[in-house]
């Protein structure tokens, strides 16, 4: 019975390094058949892992998208928007509509400046991503978009596979634990149980990742609000109506700034000139209770010689033409 049992133990033991060397070389593991069973090679092995999963050679090459693909959808817009209050409802009564939901958002900018900007990622339910895409780009004036997609048809299949050859090795597992008589080899089968769920809980973890990709697709979507409009057409009556706009709002932005900017010493100007009133109304006060001086008499003139007596001044005889008469 112990021999039998110890046969039993190296066969599961088989078992678990043929599931780890499948995992390792990417291939797709497979139970063995019998508890006691061990293959021959490791080509065997691989022979009866494609059969299991119903393939032969690449899964890729095998499944075609009647075959029910795995096709994960993923998509980036860049929205411009001359009202942004308006895109922004828009886009997220178009994701209400697809029954998406915002996983993460981030906004920020200036009404006042109209620099207002706002980032969204979406997870769109996967029926609804194409209609949900064409409700977004409607909603705003679009400068870029991107869609990826990502086949992971192979890569799920030979997840499938593994983890149902895990499951059915523990469950033999399970089996020879029950029927060990020996503390040795319920260790030793305990220990190679351990590794196998350990192996189901990764891969099961893996699995939920991909279910939920594939379930939900992911839309990231940039809303920048705009004075004008990036032209969609490059030709030369577009070209020159943006140029016209821009180099008009510029002028009248202009403007505002400078009038701003005297707007903004009014305050200190304002501070200012009080101060200047209160100072002077303060020194013509002081001034008025002063008492004045009295004012001195002018200063009397030098004394100097008698002025010779007022009157009439003798006439003088004029000199004879012809020289003197008698």
């Amino acid at each position: 019975m112990k021999r039998a049992m110890s046969l039993l133990l190296a066969a599961a033991l088989c078992a678990g390094l043929l599931v780890g060397c499948g995992a390792a070389s990417g291939g797709t593991a497979a139970a063995p058949q019998a508890a006691g069973e061990a293959y021959d090679s490791s080509a065997n092995y691989d022979y009866a892992a494609t059969e299991e999963a119903g393939l032969g050679g690449s899964v890729a090459d095998q499944l075609t998208p009647q075959d029910g693909r795995k096709i994960i959808y993923n998509a980036s817009l860049e929205l411009e928007s001359e009202d942004y209050a308006a895109t922004r409802d828009a886009l997220l009564k178009a994701a209400a509509a697809a029954g998406a939901w915002v996983e993460s958002s981030d906004e920020g900018g200036s009404a006042e400046n109209g620099s207002r900007w706002v980032n969204y990622t979406f997870r769109v339910p996967s029926d609804n991503y194409a209609a949900f895409l064409d409700d977004a780009s409607a909603a705003g004036s679009v400068t870029y978009k991107s869609e990826t997609t990502d086949d992971i048809t192979a890569e799920y299949v030979d997840l499938e596979a593994r983890l149902e050859s895990l499951r059915t090795q523990e469950t033999r597992l399970l089996e020879l634990a029950g029927q060990a008589g020996d503390l040795a080899d319920l260790l030793a089968i305990e220990e190679q149980l351990a590794q196998v769920r350990y192996e189901i809980e990764s891969y099961t973890g893996q699995q939920r990742v991909y279910d939920s990709l594939l379930t939900y697709s992911t839309v990231d979507i940039a809303l920048s609000e705009v004075r004008i409009l990036t032209p969609v057409d490059d030709h030369f009556g577009a070209r020159a109506a943006v140029a016209f706009r821009e180099s008009w709002y510029n002028f009248a932005n202009g403007v505002q700034d400078v009038v701003i900017g005297l707007i903004y010493p009014l305050p200190v100007l304002l501070v200012l000139a009080v101060i200047a009133l209160v100072v002077f109304g303060i020194l013509r006060a002081a001034r008025r209770r002063r008492p004045k001086k009295p004012l001195a008499p002018p200063p009397a003139p030098p004394a100097g010689p008698a002025a010779p007596p007022a009157g009439p001044a003798p006439e003088e005889k004029p000199a004879p033409k012809y020289g003197p008469q008698s």
